[in-house]
């Protein structure tokens, strides 16, 4: 969707697309966007059948041969083909609209299987046939009849129970961690450019022929080592199969034009990524395959990020410009081609109605552009530029495109970021990277193998939403640790242990809070409740860590990142450089924050109201209240640069923090804080009664480190002051922020200068990420009520993009609700 916004010469209306953009999109470009657009969604049965028949005939092996032999055999039979148009190949499935089953890891897919095709919302054709086999053969492994499975899933290994911890919820956690590898990690796209697949499988078989096989700590290394020259091997042969394919194509060929761009994809693909790659087009072309067999490998898999792209395809840019092998339109069109693509992954739609459950979907495939080098000079290239650029023309959810900035970012860059952002696409996310060399110095307080310098640092870039990482040496975040309602930590102190907590958890008692002398009392019962949290989640993804390590290890995706060869060891064990994770999440942050400033001010310090009368109040919903619930209004809120209130907060998420990075996980490291909610602030909102803060009951929570709903009303700059009252950088892992500006604010060409001069604001105070929607609500109304008509309408959920349309009715509601902030 283009927005129109009339300039002061009505006569002439005009796009912000038309009036931002540097080159137009090429005719393929605008094909393959449109064929995005209105893409059908097919089931393909190939890699569920192969992994099911793989794993049934390995049985008996180690597992991490038996991943290896999997990974090798989807390699040479996932069926593959070269589309029309296309200049880059390869897909993550069979065909680009393909929209794979969570066969592994719904137990409730059987329940709403045969409704697939037939449901209104996003069908998915599925034939009778793949019907029959998934419910016959592919499924029942799955549940138990391989032993893969059942042994998986025995908890008798585990025992004992925690105390204060039900048995059925512990194991269902250490299941749904088990299942579920969420990626999120920056692989070593620089070592595959530079060495090809072939020079990494030298790699292994130089350290196994260092093994010294009279050692038994020394010989547990030879099966992950075989591993990783099994999978190399394999992953270098992906071009060939391409290169043929395209030469079959090219003989059938008539048009001209089209046939040499088979024969030139075929003589990329002869040579990558099997070597390493000597021109841009086959550099791009390498970073794309190798992007794709992560999911190749592992289906389950989130936030695989291909990183700063324009750091390290710059150097095959810049020579190809050079010596003439390329101009700068074609790299245009090459880029754009790339940009296209990770749209089309999905992990599934698995509701019966077909909402996109985009906390799951496997999103937010990172690229970042801008920020500093090594050396801590500027580091934007002329790709920084063009990456936007595509971005403007392929103006799709994926790849999750950021800028970073710090205090010396180029003026022209930040304003096409800015140019780029008012189109109301929801991209880019702006990310201070100055922050994040802060951050990642920070954790390496906390110990570790190896240190993080500044020089290494300052290479750091985001995956996944908005979390900082180092590419090619973080483990990725395997399992995730989730309080999911911090204000139900705060109900189970204001009844002591009573309720607040998840249905059958019995919470510590942490005392009477009539009985507190002090507002400080009350803030050290929740720290307490908080940490009680921590250890009993822990407690359970650490099991699912363990059952991760020894049940699905992943070969590819270790081999990519460093010291995982040289350890001979996977990620899942503890192979990486660096071990950090996996997130202490959580969601109600300044809700928590608003409430705990109207308990002190009417509680403690007012005296005008107390807990027993609260918790009353907050009991009923405010019904006969009405009195009450206006004084907790009245209480100053979050987001409005007021100190009183924004303590509150800056405490919490403080403590938060503080608790989080305490938790230690299997391999060495420690888990780490993260305050990026996604959509959960609805559903877990439906879940909360009504909170001291006002709120009412089921009512969404605050849906990032932002203001709870309505309560900013100081305008962008004071937002940014409260937030920036955070300490940003000891939240390891990252915090998001959720902001909403009027299209009318880009009606004249300044505005871009305007909102330049704030992203700098955002830099100065210190504050992590900021994202916006730049689109008004009568559109996204209009939207609702005609969804066909806006099926290109992009939105910022949290820290990914969705279409719109594709959302749940209550998110949706939850954007329209953002408050619009018309000047800064």
């Amino acid at each position: 969707m283009v927005q129109i916004i009339e300039k002061a010469d009505k006569s002439k209306p005009e796009s912000l697309l038309e009036r931002v953009l540097t080159v137009q999109p090429t005719e393929r470009v605008e094909r393959h966007r449109q064929r995005y657009i209105d893409r059908k969604l097919v089931y393909s049965i190939d890699r569920d059948r192969i992994e099911v028949r793989v794993m049934k005939e390995t049985e008996g092996e180690p597992m991490i041969t038996r991943k290896a032999k999997l990974f090798q055999t989807i390699v040479r039979e996932l069926p593959i083909d070269i589309f029309p148009d296309e200049l880059l190949v390869g897909w993550y499935d069979p065909i680009p609209n393909n929209c794979p089953l969570p066969v592994r890891s719904d137990p409730n897919l059987e329940n709403y299987l045969d409704v697939i095709s037939s449901r209104e919302r996003n069908p998915i054709l599925i034939t009778p046939e793949q019907m029959r086999e998934l419910k016959e053969e592919i499924i029942p492994y799955w549940k138990g009849q391989g032993n893969w499975e059942r042994t998986r899933h025995d908890p008798a290994h585990y025992k004992p129970v925690p105390k204060g911890f039900t048995f059925e919820r512990w194991y269902n956690e250490s299941r749904t961690m088990a299942y579920w590898h969420i990626g999120h990690f920056i692989p070593n796209n620089e070592k595959v450019l530079k060495k090809g697949f072939l020079g990494i499988k030298k790699d292994a078989e130089e350290r196994l022929g260092r093994i010294d096989r009279t050692n038994p700590e020394e010989v547990k290394k030879i099966p992950f080592l075989e591993g990783v020259i099994m999978v190399m091997e394999a992953a270098a042969s992906i071009g060939k199969r391409f290169a043929t394919r395209a030469r079959e194509l090219a003989e059938k060929e008539v048009d001209s034009k089209r046939k040499a761009e088979l024969l030139k994809i075929a003589e990329v693909c002869d040579w990558v990524p099997a070597n390493p790659a000597r021109t841009f087009y086959e550099a791009i072309q390498s970073i794309w395959f190798s992007h794709i067999l992560h999911w190749w490998e592992i289906r389950d898999v989130a936030s695989i990020s291909p990183g700063r792209m324009d750091q390290y395809l710059y150097p095959y840019y810049e020579a190809d410009i050079r010596e003439g092998r390329i101009t700068k339109n074609e790299a245009q069109e090459l880029i754009d081609c790339f940009l296209l693509r990770p749209s089309w992954f999905l992990y599934s739609l698995n509701t019966p109605k077909g909402y996109l459950l985009t906390d799951t979907a496997g999103i937010a495939q990172h690229v970042d552009v801008g920020g500093l080098r090594s050396d801590g000079t500027d580091a934007t290239t002329e790709l920084s530029y063009m990456i936007l650029e595509g971005m403007m023309h392929t103006r799709l959810v994926e790849p999750d495109v950021g800028i970073l900035l710090h205090s010396r970012t180029p003026e022209d860059l930040l304003i096409k970021a800015c140019q780029l952002c008012a189109l109301g696409t929801g991209h880019p996310e702006f990310l201070n990277h100055d922050n994040f060399i802060v951050n990642l110095l920070g954790r390496a307080t906390y110990g570790g193998d190896s240190p993080i310098t500044l020089e290494i640092a300052r290479k750091a870039s985001a995956m996944g939403c908005a979390e900082p990482s180092l590419a090619g040496m973080d483990s990725g975040y395997c399992t995730s640790v989730y309080i999911p309602l911090l204000p139900g930590v705060l109900i189970s102190v204001l009844t002591n242990g009573r309720r607040g907590w998840l249905e059958g958890i019995t919470a510590p008692k942490t005392g009477d809070p009539n009985n507190f002398k002090s507002f400080e009392e009350l803030r050290e019962a929740f720290r307490k409740q908080l940490v009680w949290g921590f250890d009993m989640e822990t407690i359970a993804t650490n099991i699912g860590e363990r059952l991760m390590a020894e049940y699905d290890p992943t070969i590819y995706q270790s081999a990519l990142i460093e010291d995982c060869i040289e350890k001979g060891l996977c990620r899942e064990e503890g192979g990486a450089r660096f071990n950090f994770g996996p997130f202490v999440s959580c969601v109600g942050v300044t809700d928590v924050g608003d409430s705990l400033a109207a308990i002190k001010k009417l509680v403690f310090e007012e005296k005008k109201i107390t807990i027993d009368q609260l918790v009353d109040a907050l009991d009923k919903n405010f019904e006969g209240y009405e009195d009450l619930r206006q004084m907790l209004l009245k209480v100053p809120k979050f987001g409005n640069d007021n100190d009183y209130a924004d303590e509150q907060t800056a405490w919490v998420m403080r403590t938060f923090a503080q608790e989080a990075i305490k938790q230690k996980n299997t391999r060495g490291g420690r888990k780490i804080p993260v305050h990026i909610p996604l959509s959960s602030y609805v559903r877990a909102g439906a879940a909360v009664g009504a909170l001291p803060s006002g709120r009412l009951a089921e009512e969404p929570l605050a849906d990032s480190l932002a203001p709870t709903k309505g309560s900013d009303v100081s305008g962008p700059t004071a937002v940014f002051k409260s937030v920036g009252k955070i300490n940003h950088a000891e939240v390891f892992a990252g915090i998001s922020c959720n902001m909403r500006l009027d299209p009318v604010m880009f009606k004249e060409d300044y505005g871009f200068k305007r909102f330049a001069d704030l992203m700098r604001v955002f830099v100065d105070q210190k504050i992590h990420h900021i994202q916006f929607n730049v689109i008004s609500s009568d559109t996204l109304k209009a939207a609702q009520k005609e969804p066909d008509k806006y099926r290109d309408l992009m939105v910022r959920v949290a820290g990914y993009v969705a279409r719109f349309v594709e959302l749940p009715e209550s998110v949706q509601d939850s954007i329209i609700d953002r408050t619009v902030h018309g000047s800064y």
